[in-house]
């Protein structure tokens, strides 16, 4: 049975409202989008929810009008630099007399990794399943097998309870049901990469407005997440106060001339700045903007190849790495990542059956939620839940 759903993805820049109808396991319809420019986000966290609430609000409207139809059902994207990540473990002694895994070994397992205490004032997001591993060996499905000690893991994401529910209110304000919450790197990752690239290994960068998501896949599993507080408006703001223009200009700048690598040939060039040669205009070096962009995708590059070195190697990583969001339009911008991460990279590209409005790389998240929604859901509402555990859902979220 088909069904409108609504992917929702609030940025520190934009806010995008896809409408499709979603025939689960089998195609998505798409109908409408609405796309607004967003106020009273910063950092990919709310620091005015009313202003956020009114452009929710506004693409929602903008989406449902061009679809002619009213959309009860939705999958919200999560950003955010208070969403943390780390792997849970738990264990269960093999109980048969033959030592064969039985389902109830499982459920022990898998219980024990739900029953961890989260710290207080911290709430569930996203809890993504591991591997089991038998007697330490990796095993994807261990039920029947031979064993004696079976190991459950996930990686499990938890946030600040106060801004989850604050994007929690918004669908709530709306009387939409949150059927699926996702990372935003999670959500864009099913928009660009297949499985095939997901089994060999693949980092997916999404570089937004105010924060840069991304999520590392190792034999098809997440094995990590993470959200930095660093995005294309921060080099937009280092244009504007390195070269003494408006913010404005500098987005202007960054947009047509901007470039993740400083190359041979800027030294020698010049740009105007408005391009009428009239008062006010004046020229730029081409070379003061290529360093300034570059020292800044420089220092967020470097800080994920800290975070990840352990794993970027082209062994680990034998996909490679996938560039998207708004800021992956940066020219050379993969050249910029290959030679900081040392894995090739590339930009993703983006489903072939989209409308052509919509391949641009800033459209990953809401592309994505909706793929995860062709899946289909088990139809309850998949939602963070609060320090108590993971077996509370959404309806207690809202009477908080």
């Amino acid at each position: 049975m088909s069904k409108i759903v609504a992917g929702i993805d609030v940025g520190t820049t934009k806010t995008m409202v896809v409408l499709a109808e979603v025939h689960p396991g089998q195609r998505l319809n798409l109908l409408s989008w609405g796309e607004v420019p967003t106020e009273g986000v910063r950092k990919g966290e709310i620091v005015n929810l009313e202003k956020v609430r009114e452009c929710f609000c506004e693409a929602m409207q903008k989406a449902e009008k061009k679809a002619q139809t009213h959309v009860k059902n939705a999958c919200f994207a999560m950003s955010g630099y208070h969403l943390k990540g780390q792997q849970m473990q738990g264990t269960a002694t093999v109980s048969d007399a033959g030592n064969q895994v039985s389902l109830s070994d499982i459920e022990r397992a898998v219980s024990e990794v739900s029953n961890r205490q989260l710290k207080e004032g911290r709430i569930l997001v996203q809890q993504i399943p591991q591997p089991y591993f038998l007697d330490k060996k990796m095993r994807p499905n261990p039920l029947g097998l031979t064993g004696l000690e079976l190991e459950a893991s996930a990686w499990v994401i938890d946030g600040d309870e106060r801004a989850v529910r604050e994007w929690v209110s918004l669908a709530q304000a709306y009387s939409l049901s949150v059927r699926q919450m996702t990372v935003a790197s999670l959500a864009s990752a099913w928009a660009v990469t297949e499985e095939t690239a997901r089994q060999h290994g693949t980092l997916v960068i999404d570089i937004g407005g105010g924060t840069t998501d991304f999520v590392l896949f190792h034999k098809g599993y997440v094995v990590c997440t993470g959200v930095l507080p660093i995005g294309g408006e921060h080099i937009t703001n280092d244009l504007a106060l390195g070269l003494r223009m408006s913010v404005a200009n500098a987005e202007k700048i960054k947009l047509e001339f901007g470039k993740a690598l400083e190359m041979e040939g800027d030294a020698n060039q010049t740009i105007w700045l408005h391009g009428d040669k009239g008062i006010g205009d004046r020229k730029l070096r081409m070379q003061a903007i290529s360093r300034i962009v570059q020292a800044r995708v420089d220092e967020l590059f470097g800080i994920i190849r800290r975070r990840l070195d352990r794993f970027l190697n082209k062994h680990d990583v034998a996909a490679g790495v996938v560039l998207t969001g708004g800021t992956a339009r940066l020219r050379l911008i993969e050249h910029a990542a290959t030679r900081a991460l040392g894995v090739e990279a590339r930009i993703g590209e983006m489903p072939a059956w989209l409308n052509d409005q919509l391949k641009a790389p800033q459209y990953a998240t809401v592309v994505g939620l909706l793929q995860e929604a062709l899946s289909g859901w088990k139809g309850q509402e998949r939602a963070p839940q609060k320090k108590t555990g993971f077996a509370q859902g959404l309806r207690e979220l809202f009477r908080l």
